[in-house]
């Protein structure tokens, strides 16, 4: 979606987007003493991430285990902090409730799995091709559904009658109105995206008009009716300032659960900087599993 500037928020073209780094610091501003040259880190940007360098704010950069590879380090940053926002800033997941996650198998959706494992009792739904399941189930999945073969909506009600109490939903058009109805009454259903507005490697404004249609405009009345609510998550949306309240401790928390196991990225595969059209093809075709990485250099090989 970025590529296509669906988000809105890139400069105009040519322009050199990525939104999360991994790296060594190489210098530091004027008056600045952390982290120190040298120091192996992780950062977020909002655009000009797939480059050999970059400047980038001192709060906006944390440094990472001896243990994590670069290549885990960077995917890292919007995969995790998207759902640690969904799951515990605005989802208030707790236990003995359910989460629906589209694209299980996904950098997001792997780590919406693996999060969902630091509350008690909670049931995790996912959708994925029946090739991924086995992959999701081992990232913590309890149940999944062949959204190319199976209806997900009549899947999940034979087990949830009553529906889900947090729905991460990253589709758009049609079915955010199915994953509204979805939602269990006091349930959450959170966008974080609107995949099924990508046609190809180009925008079809068509595509994109037939999407807007189909997207369910949920009015306040009916919300306040069903006892619903229903948000959107988008980290390039939180840089005005309001990050440095939320995404600190939320990294330092996926740091710990990294040094504790339980946070372990899904690298799909790694591609270098020239050949960023095999890896966005590999995208498009959804033939990933995990975290599709770019780099400068060769990549390094995990312990």
């Amino acid at each position: 979606m970025a590529c296509q500037d669906l988000y809105g928020i890139n400069p105009n073209p040519p322009c050199v987007l990525g939104y999360e780094v991994a790296g060594v610091v190489d210098e530091l501003g004027e008056g600045l003493t952390e982290p120190a040259v040298g120091t192996r880190v992780i950062g977020i940007c909002r655009y000009g991430g797939w480059s050999s360098y970059i400047v980038s704010q001192e709060d906006l950069v944390w440094a990472i285990p001896e243990s994590m590879s670069f290549e885990e380090a960077a995917a890292i940053p919007v995969n995790y902090l998207t759902s640690y926002i969904m799951l515990f800033n605005f989802g208030n997941l707790r236990s003995g409730q359910s989460v629906l996650c589209h694209m299980a198998s996904g950098g997001v959706g792997y780590a919406v799995g693996q999060l969902c494992k630091t509350v008690s009792d909670v049931t995790v739904y996912g959708t994925c091709s029946a090739a991924k399941h086995e992959a999701a189930k081992e990232n913590g999945y309890t149940h999944l559904v062949d959204y190319r073969t199976q209806d997900y909506v009549k899947e999940i009600r034979k087990l949830e009658p009553e529906g889900i109490d947090l729905v991460l939903d990253p589709l758009g058009g049609a079915e955010n109105k199915r994953n509204y109805d979805l939602t269990k009454t006091f349930g959450r259903q959170i966008i974080y995206g609107s995949a099924n507005v990508i046609a190809g490697e180009t925008r079809s404004l068509l595509r994109l008009a037939k999407t807007w249609w189909n997207t369910s405009g949920t009015n306040p009345m009916e919300l306040m009716a069903g006892n619903k609510m229903v948000g959107g998550v988008h980290l390039g949306y939180l840089f005005d300032g309001f990050y440095k309240r939320i995404l600190p401790e939320a990294m330092a928390k996926i740091i710990e659960w990294y040094n504790q196991g339980i946070v372990k990225p899904k690298i799909d595969s790694v591609h270098r900087f020239e050949n960023f059209a095999d890896a966005f093809r590999r995208m498009h075709e959804r033939k990933n599993i995990g975290k599709i990485i770019l780099t400068p250099r060769e990549a390094e090989k995990p312990e």
